[in-house]
């Protein structure tokens, strides 16, 4: 056990000390010759010619050493060192090779890497909630309007939860803004009110505290609420002592009772943004406040929840949907409220994560695209140099090198250009992930959660690696056949000719790079159309020079007292004050206050004409809007007919609204709208004006009917401040909270940005797809045209005697350029036909990703067929031209 531990150690110093075990062999060495000297001296000879007999005897270290070092296991360390001396030495004599190839990788492993981070922490990641494959979303549907996404109605989801054996339990949430007072400055958060069960119906733990309780809700007087992880250390700086204290949420006392890991942020702007007709939350909820609604607060026919449930064992969403679809019968005709209600049940992973999986998937389709073209790319330079290196294997061969050797060089050689590239990739892939992370838009969930996948790391790189060590190991895998006299005999095999086996599998690469890359580019092209057939439409009203911000009066402060609605003065004074004094300040043209951002879908409403009442009742809702006199003006918006709203239309003066054009064309057409009667809310508002249609929805959706009622006569606790002006927009949003400060320090604003952001905003997503499907079809692009270009370059150079025996048989050098332009052109084209039909295929996986644009628009088919072909045509020109100026005699001599 000793000797092995001995001989152990001894290999180990071999391989990380050889220097000192040679130095070791040398000192044995020299003490054994010493000792011959020695002898030989005391046998007769002089110390001179006993020393030489003694070297001559014994020899140097390079006698023994290489034994020595098999025998200690070191020889095969030797190896690896002069075979890496050797590939450092090949790469800085042909740098450009070099380059190629590493930014090739780590372009295909760094992007691949990038991009399947982001899929995976958005899509693949584990869900930070219980068995979340159980959790759906209760929606219910209304048969008049056609819509499958609306929010339900307290009393709906008490019967639902009471009659339901199919859901194992039913919660409840509300999205809205507050303002948070405590210690700091009064600040505007975004909060999802749930009701108690809902944290541990979603199987979710705190960081910090407890959950919420039965009793943590506004009866208690002083309402249980959770922070969110990212909002608990901004805001709390992480402090564990904010458990237990009291903050004031929208002028109510809530106690803080825990703190929620960020992962469990429940998709809520996702959530929301599904249903029809629910008010989206701008960010992921900051807190989460507890609510225990009553009946007699929220009547059947108000529609302001969603509902999640989480499925009993066993069942499935067809059983749930069945037996909810029943009761919701039951209760159609138990009350009319809930004339033509149903219900739909959604997976909750389907509602949060549908809208991006599509998306997402394409991005990932991409980028392994990509990394094809980049392997395809890799190994047609490789076969090139391939070539290059046959003189090379030949006469390393004649020099006694043995075939395991050589191969072990050029596999050294393959293996250490990938990890060159695949470390490039690695700080692309990082950079990559932060500017992916930073330029997403906000509806993506999870994505801040992303962090590099050592995973597809691996591999990215292994697949490279694949492709480099298949493709540079070719001039050595048939060594022992290659012809050393016929080899050497050609010189440096500049015009020797490539094998019909090389020149047709490199022909075959580029096609296959230049079909790829096509089927991306058309793909990218339809996006990016489509964003900008989006982009280009009108919204219904001007965003330029426009300032938004947004305020919530507190409740406690500001009361919403119905009895005495709409006569609220505390509102309606507020309103007005601030109206005055931001329309008048410095470079404010026009101001107006409205009820939601233009760009908030906002609410609806059922409504009644008068005096077509049976007609009416199968009207779906309509959408309503609540504006200042100077809104139709600051926003550009057209008035077609009628009067606008003036600031004679208050409180106590008779009720007036405004409908836009879709709305008369849909409910008054070939008729006059004015002086007719619109009913909702129990209350009659005469018909005084149409104005433009507006997108509310976003400008991918089409305008819908709307009717547009004075603020002053429909007062709300919450506005939006819309300002026209020539200042810039930072400095004005200053002036604006110190006037809202001015009028009421503990009101804070929140939104506030220029209403092109907020447009911008909107189409986020599609912007994202197509500028990053883009960037990603512009690299495979261009790697195909370099792949044209080096395939025609290098047949140039090798056939430099075939070019110049055309031209002394008396060919022009128009023909030759002709000659090497319709190869390169050939090539492309038969690659661009099968990448037309990779991308007429692949039009599938984008058609629903697109608007206004049909899955196979000619115009961009046929714009990237023709810019394709130009490619390679500039791609072949230089090589052409180079062969065309050629002299004939210099070309023969040269061989």
């Amino acid at each position: 056990m000793i000797d092995r531990l001995r001989g152990l150690s001894r290999r180990m110093r071999v391989l990380f000390r050889s220097v000192a075990a040679d130095r070791e062999l040398e000192e044995e060495l020299r003490f054994h010759r010493d000792m011959e000297t020695e002898a030989l001296v005391r046998g007769g000879l002089s110390s001179a010619d006993a020393r030489r007999a003694a070297n001559v005897s014994f020899g140097g270290a390079d006698r023994f050493g290489g034994a020595a070092r098999d025998e200690r296991g070191g020889a095969w360390l030797d190896a690896a060192r002069q075979d890496l001396r050797l590939a450092f030495r090949l790469m800085r004599r042909n740098p450009q090779f070099t380059a190629a190839v590493v930014l090739t990788f780590a372009l295909g492993i760094g992007a691949n890497t990038a991009i399947f981070s982001v899929v995976d922490a958005v899509l693949l990641d584990a869900s930070p909630f219980a068995d979340a494959d159980r959790l759906v979303m209760v929606w219910e549907t209304d048969r008049s309007s056609g819509t499958t996404h609306e929010p339900a109605s307290w009393p709906d989801l008490v019967d639902l939860a009471e009659r339901s054996r199919t859901l194992a339990d039913v919660g409840a949430l509300m999205a809205m803004d507050g303002t948070l007072l405590d210690a700091g400055e009064p600040e505007r958060v975004s909060v999802l009110r749930v009701t108690p069960n809902v944290p541990d119906l979603l199987g979710v733990r705190p960081l910090q505290g407890r959950t919420l309780r039965a009793g943590d809700g506004p009866a208690a007087g002083s309402v249980g609420v959770l922070l969110s992880e990212r909002f608990w250390r901004r805001r709390f700086a992480g402090s564990p002592a904010v458990v237990g204290s009291t903050i004031t949420i929208n002028g109510r006392p809530s106690e803080v009772v825990g703190v929620l890991p960020d992962g469990a942020d429940l998709g809520s702007a996702q959530v929301h943004a599904a249903a029809d007709y629910a008010n989206p939350l701008r960010s992921d909820p900051d807190l989460w406040l507890a609510m225990e609604p009553a009946q007699s607060e929220f009547p059947r026919w108000t529609h302001p929840f969603l509902a999640i449930g989480r499925l009993a064992d066993a069942v499935s969403i067809a059983d749930a949907q069945a037996e909810l679809a029943s009761i919701m019968a039951d209760l159609e005709r138990a009350f009319p409220e809930n004339a033509a209600r149903g219900v739909n049940v959604e997976s909750y992973e389907e509602v949060t994560f549908g809208r991006v999986r599509r998306p997402l998937f394409v991005l990932l389709g991409a980028v392994v695209l990509v990394l094809l073209v980049a392997c395809v790319n890799v190994a047609n330079l490789l076969l090139a140099r391939a070539e290059g290196r046959s003189r090379e294997v030949a006469v390393r061969r004649a020099l006694g090198a043995s075939p395991s050797r050589i191969r072990g060089q050029f596999l050294v050689d393959s293996v250490l250009l990938t990890l060159l590239g695949a470390a490039g990739g690695l700080l692309l892939a990082h950079a990559a992930l932060d500017t992916l992370v930073a330029l997403a838009p906000p509806d993506i969930p999870r994505i801040a959660d992303a962090a590099l996948d050592v995973r597809v790391l691996a591999i990215a790189t292994t697949a490279s690696m694949l492709v480099c060590i298949l493709f540079g190991l070719a001039p050595a895998l048939d060594v022992r056949r290659v012809d050393l006299q016929h080899v050497l005999k050609a010189g440096a095999g500049r015009s020797a000719t490539a094998s019909h086996e090389s020149r047709r599998l490199r022909e075959s690469l580029v096609i296959a790079e230049v079909a790829l890359a096509v089927a991306l580019v058309i793909s990218a092209g339809l996006l990016l159309r489509s964003f900008q057939a989006l982009a280009s439409v009108d919204p219904g009203f001007r965003t330029e020079g426009i300032l938004k911000a947004e305020y919530q009066l507190d409740p406690l402060r500001y009361p919403m007292d119905f009895s005495r609605w709409p006569a609220l003065p505390e509102i309606n004074n507020f309103h007005a004050t601030l109206l005055d004094r931001v329309g008048t300040l410095a470079g404010v043209r026009s101001a107006a206050l409205a009820g939601q951002s233009p760009l908030d879908a906002g609410t609806t409403n059922g409504f009644v004409i008068e005096g077509r009442e049976a007609e009416s009742a199968d009207m779906p809702e309509i959408r309503t809007r609540f504006i200042t006199p100077g809104y139709l003006a600051t926003l550009d918006v057209p008035l077609s007919a009628g009067r606008d709203i003036s600031h004679s239309d208050v409180a106590t003066s008779p009720r007036v609204a405004l409908i836009n054009r879709s709305a008369a064309e849909r409910y008054f057409p070939g008729m006059d709208p004015a002086g007719h009667v619109l009913s909702f809310w129990s209350t009659s508002w005469r018909i005084v004006g149409v104005i433009g249609d507006e997108r509310f929805s976003g400008v991918d959706s089409e305008p819908e009917p709307a009717v547009y009622a004075p603020l002053a006569q429909a007062p709300l606790p919450a506005a939006t401040i819309l300002l026209r002006t020539d200042r810039d927009a930072a400095l004005l949003a200053d002036d604006v909270r110190r006037t809202l400060r001015e009028l009421d320090p503990a009101l804070a604003l929140s939104g506030v940005e220029r209403l092109d952001v907020t447009l911008a905003r909107t189409v986020a997503r599609p912007r994202f797809i197509a500028v990053l499907l883009g960037l990603f079809a512009a690299v495979a692009a261009s790697l195909a045209v370099i792949g044209v270009h080096g395939v025609i370059s290098y047949g140039v150079a090798r056939r430099t005697s075939e070019i110049g025996i055309r031209m002394a048989l008396g060919a022009t050098r128009a023909s030759v350029l002709r000659l090497i332009l319709a190869e390169g052109v050939a090539l492309a084209a038969v690659g661009v036909a099968i990448g037309v039909v990779l991308a007429a295929a692949m039009a599938r996986a984008v058609a629903a990703l697109l608007f206004g644009v049909q899955p196979w628009d000619p115009a961009t088919f046929g714009g990237v067929i023709v810019g394709m072909l130009a490619c390679a045509v500039l791609a072949s020109l230089l090589p052409a031209r180079r062969a065309a100026r050629a002299q004939p005699m210099a070309a023969l001599r040269a061989e």
